[in-house]
């Protein structure tokens, strides 16, 4: 018998959290960007894209001939994504979660972003099995969240903590890449291994 898992919505931001003088400061799109080492003609997810900080960056180097997914379960803040300058490359925006994603076809995508978008959801599982899903052989994911939440009781299960990325990444034999990180943000850098590549060891 199969059992249906019910799983909360995944937690909305307001527009103002998501591009404001700080974020730009703290974490600039072209700095975050960097870490994916993006080329002309890939395709990238941009899961949780919200008002798509990162869309311009994305698109300024994967163009021209490029793919950009944006993934976002708010209709608002997805409609200021769809704003955004994004010449040169195919845009294709979808509403819903980074736990799903079913229009983004298995293993067509060379890199995917999910930057702050764990601490926003309950399925953070569901997150990382799309990002196996849909990355080619070789792909790679920059992964990012806060290091440290002031959150209420209700909200705890939404914090990322080091125990539980450990437990995420061993999901798939995801191999992980040197990433510099920072006092507030956690990076993770995690990359699909190659067909001609060992796979590593899924620890126990």
């Amino acid at each position: 018998m199969e059992v249906l898992r019910t799983v909360p919505p995944d937690r909305s931001c307001r527009a103002g959290t998501l591009d404001n003088p700080l974020r730009r400061w703290l974490a600039p799109a072209a700095r975050e960007v960097d870490r994916l080492d993006l080329a002309p003609g890939q395709t990238v997810a941009d899961l949780g894209t919200g008002v798509g900080f990162y869309l311009p960056e994305i698109a300024r180097r994967i163009a021209p001939g490029g793919t950009i997914y944006a993934v976002d379960p708010d209709p608002e803040n997805l409609e200021v994504a769809r704003s955004r300058p994004v010449a040169g490359v195919r845009a294709v925006f979808l509403r819903g979660s980074a736990a799903q994603a079913p229009e983004i076809p298995d293993g067509s995508v060379d890199r995917v972003l999910l930057s702050l978008v764990l601490c926003c959801m309950w399925d953070k599982a569901g997150a990382l099995d799309t990002a196996w899903r849909i990355l080619r052989p070789g792909g790679r994911a920059l992964v990012t969240y806060p290091r440290a939440m002031k959150i209420g009781s209700r909200r705890r299960a939404l914090r990322v903590s080091a125990e539980q990325w450990g437990l995420l990444v061993r999901q798939h034999p995801w191999t992980q890449r040197p990433v510099d990180t920072g006092l507030i943000l956690r990076r993770n850098l995690i990359e699909r291994p190659r067909a001609d590549e060992p796979v590593p060891a899924r620890q126990p």
